[in-house]
């Protein structure tokens, strides 16, 4: 019959049987694409099968674990093992001009598919060939789950200093876990879109043809430093400055009303303005800027795209009455349309500013610029109990 069950039929279920079935709970086995139907990933529960051994000895010591050895033919099924005592086995002498390799395994030996003669599971050592440049041996028959090498120097043996067991042993253990669970380890193929895998603490999903590493922080916010790109729309970040960022699918925005940006800087010593055209205004104090954009040379460098509120006000002395008094927004060395204001000059002292929306890009500079139609030199009045100053805020992306 091609189509088996376990536990079904009132007699007639084979060990074969019940193997195959029964392998479907574990991961499939995807080394090859004709594997993944009825083959599962062999291999041990994580965390059994632990080798033991004293320096300066050449034996050790196997501890208890399980494992699941898959037959080597495809309808030959997967089998469940379970050493439940320690181990204890012993390597031969080191030869006398080479070194050598020997193998650690757990074997399955079934006569009904490898001609052993034998039907058990053990824990066996298989010796290596001495060689000037060794090689571990390959199993020499049944199903097998390598557990570990162990390089033998020549000459080593109890009476001559054993071996040191820290630097004589590599672990080939792998692990194998159920259908559906997250294996902890890398260099294999994934059997099904949706694998799960632990790669040195990255999470990673088989998309089909590749491992993909998993987003960081999925559903949580991602400390700083912990992500560059992201890996999703909507994910949120904290950026080096403690503010909270979202990607928008191309780009760090962020987050709308959680995250003002303000600068408001004013003149606190008056300024010599020629007539007739727009001259930079200089602010010597700071009252916020928390993006320290404001420089020595009286320009804001913008620290954030998306749309600000600018406002200015300059007041002018009243060393003439005559022509226009103006205030104006420069963006990277341009003025601002929207961002300038015009006035006749007044009796007294001429204030002249407003407020516009702005939409600007991160390394922007903006200044504050001034003008006066008098036909002669006159001064702006600040620090003086009049307001001349700039002030930015974001608002959002």
């Amino acid at each position: 019959m091609t189509v088996r069950s376990a536990w079904l039929t009132e007699n007639g279920q084979t060990r074969e049987d019940t193997r195959i079935t029964l392998s479907g709970l574990l991961t499939p086995n995807a080394l090859v694409a004709e594997n993944i139907p009825l083959k599962a990933r062999g291999g041990i529960v994580p965390g059994g099968f632990a080798l033991t051994a004293a320096n300066g000895g050449m034996s050790f010591t196997i501890g208890p674990g399980r494992a699941f050895v898959q037959g080597g033919r495809t309808g030959q099924g997967t089998y469940p093992v379970a050493v439940t005592e320690p181990e204890t086995l012993t390597v031969p002498d080191g030869d006398a001009q080479h070194g050598r390799i020997d193998l650690v395994e757990l074997v399955v030996r079934d006569d009904t598919y490898d001609g052993t003669d034998a039907t058990e599971a053990v824990v066996r050592l298989v010796t290596g060939t001495p060689a000037p440049t060794p090689v571990a041996p390959s199993s020499p028959d049944g199903s097998a789950l390598p557990l570990y090498q162990i390089k033998v120097p020549v000459g080593a043996s109890a009476g001559s200093g054993g071996l040191t067991w820290d630097s004589a042993v590599t672990s080939l253990r792998y692990p194998t876990v159920a259908l559906g669970g997250i294996v902890p380890a890398s260099g294999f193929n994934g059997a099904y879109a949706g694998q799960y895998r632990d790669n040195s603490g990255v999470l990673e999903r088989w998309n089909g043809t590749a491992w993909v590493a998993y987003p960081k922080a999925v559903g949580g916010i991602a400390p700083t430093g912990a992500v560059t790109t992201g890996s999703y729309l909507g994910q949120y970040r904290e950026d080096a400055a403690g503010l909270l960022q979202r990607w928008d699918g191309s780009a760090w925005q962020y987050a709308e009303g959680r995250t003002t940006v303000l600068l408001s800087v004013s003149q606190t010593t008056a300024q010599s303005v020629p007539a007739g055209a727009w001259t930079q205004i200089s602010m010597q104090s700071t009252e916020v800027d928390d993006a320290a954009g404001w420089s020595g040379s009286h320009t804001y460098t913008v620290p954030r795209t998306g749309w600000w509120r600018v406002s200015c006000a300059i007041t002018w002395y009243t060393e003439s009455t005559t022509g226009n008094r103006g205030a104006r927004i420069y963006q990277n060395g341009t003025g601002v349309p929207r961002g300038t204001w015009l006035i006749g000059a007044g009796p007294g002292a001429t204030s002249v500013g407003g407020s516009c929306l702005l939409r600007l890009a991160a390394g922007d500079k903006l200044a504050l610029y001034g003008l006066q139609q008098s036909g002669s030199t006159i001064t702006t009045l600040g620090g003086s109990g009049y307001a001349t100053s700039l002030t930015a805020e974001w608002l959002r992306s």
